[in-house]
């Protein structure tokens, strides 16, 4: 395990930043903050999520997956008070409903103005009045096993193993879900390049100690990425599902 490690923040690949930062600022109501990086939100437990764009043409996911074309990799659930309403105030703000729905009585699959699913939750815990209202933010990870990439962060990270068996729970009650892949999954490529598959999300994860960081994550499983960008502040490394995060210095 990284000692101290935390989310800095999670990182949106998009074509546009701001157009992303404001769609989510909208749809959520998290509070828009400065940032030297871009465009950003932050959570009402203290997650950051930054919108980036990338140095190639943003390739949207395609959903459901189909062979041969951009898969999500990862996507956002959030949990609402009032599913019908959720989704209509989603779609006026510039979101798409999916084609395909699997359980439309509890969650709404849509697409944001990226081409990024994500899902609208009816959130059992709720007591209000049904507004259609964001009341709490999940994420979710592809994954070719679920206990295999659950058990990497579970060593990487300090987070909670006890909320459920397909998840962990990181700092201020952020739960990351590992979801085991139900068609082909295709690991993304990074650095981005055209005509593979792309990265779509991920977290920057903040260390005291990057070297020490760096090799433990090493051990746990994780690899260095051949190409480097970050100096002395920051180091790309793949997770065993060829998902990037970055480890940087505190």
């Amino acid at each position: 395990m990284i000692p101290n490690l935390t989310i800095g923040d999670l990182q949106i690949d998009c074509t546009d930043p701001e157009r992303a930062r404001d769609f989510y600022a909208a749809l959520t109501g998290y509070e828009q903050i400065a940032s030297p990086y871009g465009p950003s939100l932050k959570t009402p437990n203290g997650l950051t999520i930054l919108f980036a764009g990338l140095d190639i043409p943003h390739a949207p996911p395609v959903w459901p997956e189909e062979p041969g074309k951009q898969q999500k990799q990862m996507h956002l659930d959030f949990g609402v008070d009032h599913l019908r309403r959720a989704v209509k105030r989603a779609i006026r703000l510039g979101a798409t409903k999916a084609a395909k729905q699997y359980n439309p009585k509890g969650h709404i699959t849509m697409l944001d103005p990226d081409g990024h699913p994500f899902c609208l939750c009816l959130w059992q815990k709720s007591k209000a009045k049904g507004t259609g209202a964001i009341l709490s933010c999940g994420f979710n990870a592809d994954c070719r096993k679920t206990e295999d990439l659950r058990a990497f962060y579970a060593e990487l990270t300090p987070w909670d193993q006890s909320i459920h068996h397909t998840a962990l729970e990181a700092e201020g009650g952020f739960v990351v879900h590992f979801m085991q892949a139900d068609f082909d999954y295709i690991p993304p490529v990074w650095p981005e390049e055209p005509g593979r598959q792309q990265k779509q999300m991920h977290f920057n994860f903040q260390a005291d100690d990057l070297p020490s960081a760096v090799e433990e994550a090493l051990r746990l499983g994780a690899a260095k990425a051949a190409a480097q960008y970050g100096g002395a502040q920051f180091v790309t490394m793949i997770d065993p599902d060829g998902h990037p995060f970055c480890l940087c210095k505190r």
